[in-house]
């Protein structure tokens, strides 16, 4: 499947029909709605999936940078300065 459409269909909180991906997806929306509180099973699940203790850390740190650059912007009122992701 080629990436935009993967994209998408991530977005919309769907399937893409790629295991590994799927895992990603599933893993990374569980910890933002949580906010890292996730069940043995969820953990268990990204790992069958392949990925690494040193992944899931760059993982956590994307969610936490990005998180953090949220926050820091809407308390600073900042302009975007880059265009709006085409739905």
């Amino acid at each position: 499947m080629n990436r935009p459409q993967s994209m998408k269909q991530i977005r919309a909180g769907q399937l893409t029909g790629e295991t590994r991906r799927d895992a990603l997806a599933i893993f990374v929306r569980n910890l933002v709605r949580t906010s890292g509180t996730i069940s043995d099973a969820e953990f268990s699940a990204i790992r069958a999936a392949g990925y690494t203790d040193a992944e899931l850390v760059d993982i956590s740190l994307a969610i936490a940078v990005i998180t953090f650059t949220t926050v820091f912007n809407r308390i600073n009122d900042t302009v975007l300065d880059f265009p709006a992701v085409a739905a």
